[in-house]
């Protein structure tokens, strides 16, 4: 074998190297940007997955502040009947008669509220229902007094009509909410 037939291999070969590299580097950038992309949905997964749980801990917070809140309405039976009384003598001061009280002794929570949580909240809801007899700006200034007050009784229902018996007075039926519990 000559030099010139050695020099022409050597290319040969070289050429066939540099060519099978080229390849090779070319199924590797391939490889590479896959592999890039599976991490970027990955990430963008992951991101997602962060924001479900800002949200979660959003809404537990909500959860705990709720309970919170509720738990500062929370009333005793010996509680509710003083305000019972407070009401009669805040009706009394404005003028006002109070008609068909009544208390309605059991758990008013909707079903569905009491099977929501895992956790054992013990929540319950007492209904007190009364009609006032009166003229309608005191009435008006009743509901908005009880309202301001520091009571622990909420406003659920309030519907208003005249009143037969007397021109110049209106009937409110009103139904007023109380949370209470074991330990609330």
């Amino acid at each position: 074998m000559n030099q010139k037939e050695k020099y022409f291999i050597f290319l040969g070969l070289t050429i066939v190297l540099i060519i099978g590299y080229m390849f090779d580097r070319n199924q590797m950038i391939k490889k590479v940007k896959e592999y890039e992309m599976d991490i970027y949905k990955i990430d963008i997964k992951l991101k997602e997955g962060s924001e479900i749980m800002d949200e979660v801990n959003t809404i537990r917070q909500n959860l705990i502040k709720n309970i919170n809140t509720l738990s500062s309405y929370a009333i005793s039976g010996s509680q509710l009947l003083d305000e019972i009384q407070n009401v009669k003598t805040l009706a009394n001061r404005l003028d006002i008669n109070i008609k068909d009280l009544e208390i309605d002794p059991r758990n008013t929570l909707p079903e569905t509220y009491k099977n929501i949580s895992t956790e054992n909240i013990n929540l319950e809801r007492q209904t007190l229902s009364f009609d006032l007899v009166g003229d309608f700006l005191d009435i008006g200034n009743f509901v908005e007094t009880l309202e301001n007050s520091a009571s622990p009784l909420k406003l659920k229902n309030c519907s208003i009509s005249l009143d037969s018996l007397d021109p110049r007075g209106v009937i409110a039926k009103l139904q007023y909410v109380a949370y209470g519990g074991e330990e609330l």
